[in-house]
């Protein structure tokens, strides 16, 4: 496993990894072209060249924001073992990830501003193994929506990056979801909640927090629609909730 992860921490050394607008201007050559719909039977797509594009609703203390992300499969990694496929975005970051059964896992990643890349130090789970009704798993995750409403710096909630895990499970393989790009029947349909313990108030009390996940994925696509909604019952917090919707797909 360590030789496997050296490998990995060497492919993301070496990626060209377009910034800003930079990238969005790579990639919207890549959207203007028309390209075709792609085939293909999972759920998780990673072969080159497929694309997607999704506006990203978010709202934090009642500000909403829109936004576009962009994602891009750029190829299998070389000198793997196994065949792992590299997915890029906009942003600067970029992902190994490889076929597991029916489902996907990550081996490793890197962010923008990070020092260096980040072997996962056991494979996340993007989509399970089996896709059966009732398949159940659990990822790591980290509180981003639900903030403090006091101004106090030691009260803030996302700066710290508070760590949940989130159980998963599949809910229906029959789902059927409608967004800008289109109308999609036999989805996959995704659920997760979790739970993690807040400090507040300047450490004098703690807050418990609720995180709910839906996301639809369509064969031979991908991700078509996310839904995330971090909540909680105190005075001191301010729900937060987030949606991505596929605007546009291709290969």
């Amino acid at each position: 496993m360590a030789r496997f992860h050296a490998k990995a921490i060497s492919v993301l050394r070496n990626l060209r990894r377009p910034r800003g607008a930079r990238a969005l201007l790579l990639l919207g050559g890549v959207l203007a072209l028309g390209a075709c719909k792609p085939g293909g039977s999972s759920y998780y797509p990673l072969e080159a060249s497929r694309w997607w594009d999704y506006a990203v609703r978010e709202t934090v203390l009642d500000e909403t924001h829109h936004s576009r992300y962009l994602l891009q499969n750029a190829g299998l990694a070389k000198g793997m073992d196994k065949p792992v496929y590299v997915q890029t975005a906009q942003t600067g970051s970029s992902e190994l990830l490889r076929y597991r059964g029916a489902g996907v896992e990550r081996i490793a990643s890197m962010r923008a501003g990070m020092r260096g890349p980040q072997p996962d130090g056991k494979p996340r789970v993007m989509l399970p193994e089996a896709l059966t009704l009732g398949t159940r798993w659990q990822v790591r995750s980290t509180l981003a929506l639900i903030e403090s409403r006091t101004f106090e710096p030691r009260d803030r909630v996302i700066p710290r990056h508070l760590p949940v895990a989130l159980n998963k499970k599949v809910v229906a393989d029959d789902a059927e979801v409608e967004v800008a790009a289109g109308r999609f029947t036999a989805c996959l349909l995704i659920e997760g909640e979790g739970t993690a313990s807040v400090p507040t108030d300047r450490g004098n009390g703690t807050a418990s927090v609720a995180v709910a996940v839906r996301e639809w994925y369509a064969r031979g696509v991908g991700l078509v629609k996310l839904e995330r909604r971090e909540s909680s019952d105190s005075n001191f917090m301010k729900s937060g909730e987030q949606t991505w919707e596929l605007l546009d797909y291709g290969d």
